[in-house]
């Protein structure tokens, strides 16, 4: 379906992938309602009905999310589990009973088991149970890929499940208590060049690897998703290539222009030691292929901040 002149409500659309995504429907002449939790509590089915009644989209994409860091998730399992469930599971039923025309969920890739086959593959979602501290909301976004399904089936809602791969770049969270790895390495070493230390201290040994997608691409998958017609099945959004902790490090080094020593403190723990995607059916499905190289991301990201330093 085209998106000209189309309706869509982002929810959680002012935060970091929000704006993102938000940019990326307007370049399709979309008309785009970004909403926030000062707007609607989307946990309180008569708001969710009421955020209908007012905005009458054509389109949602569900970006809104109860998380956090490890902390936040060992101390809120159950309340990231309930909200996440209901946020998704009202605006799927207050969206049918309005005759939405589409529901595009945004999923992690906590909702796949901690011993599933690499790279992870869509269909591998359900041998297993998803662990360890952010199991309770990956478990909660794995009900949701079921709801989108079923309401597809029963009611004719079309809905998309989109898993993406660790999101970074420009606006991302450089803040303590909220940045993921590449924030939280690019901060430690700009302080570091800044402050004319001769060496950082990084967790762990380095070795593990995981997989970064810049937030740009991440946004342009989730618009062509919002309007192509496919099967309502989860599709990995990713690079397809793993990256070591510790070539991650040095290509932030690099982009910083941080020539001192890199130690690694390996009484920390590593986290799994890999986890990246299989990226075949966003391509078959979405004709999508990530294009911003990690390389040319972190040296973007890394400007980005010097121009905007966190306090």
């Amino acid at each position: 379906m085209s998106l000209e002149g189309k309706k869509v409500v982002v929810t959680g659309g002012r935060g970091f992938l929000g704006g993102f995504v938000c940019r990326a429907l307007e370049i399709r002449n979309a008309e785009v309602v970004p909403i926030g939790s000062s707007d609607f509590n989307l946990i309180n089915q008569e708001d969710v009905g009421r955020m209908y009644a007012e905005l009458q989209p054509d389109i949602v994409v569900h970006l809104a999310a109860a998380c956090g860091g490890i902390g936040a998730n060992v101390e809120n399992p159950a309340r990231f589990l309930y909200e996440n469930a209901v946020m998704g599971l009202m605006l799927l039923e207050e969206g049918r009973k309005q005759h939405l025309k589409k529901f595009v969920l945004i999923s992690t890739t906590c909702s796949y088991p901690k011993d599933a086959p690499l790279p992870l593959q869509e269909d591998s979602i359900w041998i297993g149970k998803p662990v360890g501290a952010t199991g309770p909301y990956g478990m909660a976004k794995r009900l949701l890929h079921e709801a989108c399904e079923t309401y597809g089936r029963q009611y004719d809602l079309p809905c998309v499940v989109l898993v993406p791969a660790n999101l970074y770049g420009p606006e991302d969270h450089f803040e303590e208590e909220k940045s993921h790895v590449i924030p939280a390495i690019i901060r430690r070493y700009v302080e570091a060049q800044d402050a004319g230390l001769e060496s950082v201290s990084n967790w762990g040994t380095g070795s593990p690897t995981r997989e970064f997608l810049h937030v740009a691409d991440a946004a342009e998958a989730i618009a062509i998703a919002a309007e192509k017609d496919i099967e309502c099945v989860p599709i990995n959004l990713g690079t397809g290539i793993e990256t070591s902790i510790a070539d991650l490090t040095d290509l932030i080094a690099t982009s910083v222009g941080y020539e001192g020593e890199v130690a690694w403190d390996t009484s920390k723990p590593d986290g799994q030691p890999k986890r990246y995607l299989d990226v075949s059916r966003a391509k078959e499905l979405l004709g999508f292929e990530a294009k911003i190289s990690l390389e040319e991301g972190i040296k973007e990201t890394v400007e980005w901040y010097r121009a905007n330093p966190v306090s």
